[in-house]
């Protein structure tokens, strides 16, 4: 249910208070036996202000406060504020200004409801819950449910109702957050003094993506840090000498945060974490749609590194002559990687002869602390994963994570869903476990190694299970749901493969979703017979679904999914090898 908003509150914007009724959180959920949780979200420990140039002590019109006021009552009959409303007028921000993330983590929900307008519902894997509400207009938010963002990744425009109502939780449950929505019970968190306590206890950014430096662990700039090295090792198979010299060049490129929406100057001025400038920035946005990311959001700008670091036409003759992804890959020396990264065609569009801007030792020196702080001597060139990457390289193609279908580094692909990693035996060992919830996180089930019976989980959570005690890739900490799922197995392949129906046998996984595969618009289960046999009567193993008793059970696909079979987008996917 959602709430309205007070008749008091058209009076109240006539004297300028513009202040709305309460923070709503909506968490994926309702208890329909076939809902799949969301994402369990990315990235934590990092917090900022939602709009630039603010600093202690954020102002606030009249009831505009967190917590209990005589303003609050004038504006919505009751006392307590569960958030805090950014006004159109104070510390800078009016009508036009850019809402940023506050914190790190994956959106979970992008809707409409009555007296909140269009929000943003965003959820960090440390528990906390974070939601922008009552300014927007649906072409106001500029991200997209399963988008992961950090600290200072544009969320939307501010242009509606004269303030921006920001409110943070560390209840996931939608019907106890609604519950306590009129009670100063410590559900609602006061969103100030959570953001002021998350940059003194190490976190970042007070503007534009983050303060602190890109090697203090919790940082923004560490956490951007971090995710591209990870990604390089894993995507493409480079050795961790590589993976730092590429750090040390975009260091030196967009700051110590690595900061994804920083430009310098406009028109052809260079812009985000490798200041893509002139075509390449035109190169940058067309790369994003075709995405279908958020331009600034890290996740893109990892996709385009890593889409030109495949692409064999950018490693130009320069001072190193023509260079190859596979030599790249296989260095020892930071530094030399630094320089060659810098020297190639990676940096510009045509490899240098020498260093034309006299940053060059920066860029070893940043290369060099990457190389330390991230442990880069653990991790060697893995030739199976560069010599896919190579092999794209030589066609122009992207590397699994920049690929829209058609190469992927990952799809070493079992012939038989179960065949290497018995899933289908493992997913019939947990027959009888679980109580069924929406909350995702191996805290939830005790451990892979040792699941707890009586744990909690939902239809993703247990499949991510029963892949990963197979041996199959996941991704960290149930960290999918039924969209991505499926986006996943067609597109990027990092986990799953689509395959068709008529090859879908023990051990594949069905996803289904309709909407936007959130909460009850999605479901996914593991196969036990092939779909060519059976159709719609192949028997499978699910949690919930809509004719299990809400633990892990068997069922048939026609009982379990129900209607959503007719409504919903059905995809028959593969598990990915490691």
């Amino acid at each position: 249910m959602f709430k309205v908003k007070a008749k008091t509150w058209v009076p109240f914007i006539a004297i300028g208070a513009f202040l709305f009724l309460i923070v709503l959180i909506v968490v994926l959920g309702g208890g329909a036996a076939t809902d799949c949780e969301n994402s369990s979200g990315s990235g934590s420990g990092s917090w900022g202000w939602p709009f630039d140039g603010v600093s202690d002590n954020p102002q606030y019109m009249d009831g505009g406060q967190f917590g209990n006021s005589a303003g609050s009552i004038t504006a919505r009959n009751h006392e307590f504020h569960d958030g805090f409303d950014w006004s159109f007028g104070m510390n800078g921000v009016k009508a036009g200004s850019t809402v940023k993330a506050i914190h790190a983590g994956t959106v979970k929900q992008v809707a409409y409801a009555n007296g909140l307008d269009w929000y943003v519902w965003v959820h960090s894997d440390d528990g906390y819950n974070e939601v922008y509400q009552e300014t927007f207009d649906k072409s106001d938010i500029k991200v997209k449910e399963g988008d992961t963002v950090n600290v200072g990744d544009t969320i939307g425009t501010a242009h509606m109702n004269g303030h921006m109502h920001l409110g943070v939780t560390k209840v996931d449950d939608f019907n106890k957050a609604e519950a306590s929505a009129f009670k100063d019970d410590g559900t609602w968190l006061d969103p100030i003094q959570t953001i002021k306590s998350g940059l003194n206890s190490g976190g970042s950014a007070a503007t534009s993506g983050g303060s602190g430096s890109w090697l203090t662990k919790g940082s923004s700039g560490y956490n951007n840090a971090e995710q591209v090295f990870n990604r390089l090792i894993k995507d493409l198979g480079i050795s961790g000498a590589a993976a730092s010299g590429v750090l040390g060049n975009l260091r030196q490129e967009s700051g110590a945060q690595l900061t994804t929406s920083i430009s310098n100057g406009s028109g052809d001025g260079g812009h985000g974490l490798m200041q893509w400038t002139g075509n390449r920035r035109s190169e940058l946005s067309s790369f994003a749609k075709s995405q279908n990311l958020p331009e600034d959001s890290l996740e893109l700008q990892i996709r385009m590194i890593e889409h030109d670091m495949t692409n064999s036409a950018r490693w130009a003759s320069g001072k190193y002559g023509k260079q190859t992804l596979s030599q790249f890959g296989h260095l020892s020396d930071p530094k030399d990687a630094a320089m060659r990264f810098y020297l190639s065609g990676q940096i510009a569009g045509e490899g240098r002869t020498s260093d034309p801007d006299g940053s060059g030792t920066k860029r070893q020196e940043y290369a060099q602390q990457a190389y330390q702080t991230f442990g880069g001597e653990k991790f060697q060139a893995n030739d199976s994963i560069l010599g896919s990457a190579v092999g794209a390289s030589q066609t122009g193609s992207a590397s699994s994570s920049s690929s829209t279908g058609d190469d992927d580094l990952c799809d070493d692909v079992s012939s038989s869903g179960s065949s290497d990693g018995n899933i289908l035996q493992v997913a019939k060992s947990l027959l009888g476990y679980f109580h069924y919830g929406q909350t995702h996180g191996i805290s939830n089930i005790g451990s892979v190694e040792n699941p707890n019976k009586n744990g909690v989980t939902d239809c993703s959570g247990f499949v991510w299970l029963v892949l990963t005690k197979a041996g199959y890739s996941t991704p960290d900490n149930m960290g999918w749901y039924t969209k991505t799922m499926a986006d996943d197995a067609t597109g990027a392949h990092k986990w799953l493969q689509q395959i068709d129906k008529n090859e879908a046998g023990p051990g594949d996984v069905i996803i289904v979703n309709t909407g936007n595969g959130a909460g009850s618009n999605g479901h996914t289960a593991i196969l036990e017979e092939a779909y060519k046999d059976k159709g719609e009567n192949a028997q499978i193993i699910n949690e919930g679904g809509a004719g299990g008793s809400g633990g892990v059970n068997e069922s048939s696909m026609r009982q379990a999914f129900g209607s959503m079979l007719d409504n919903g987008t059905v995809v028959f996917a593969r598990p990915v090898k490691k």
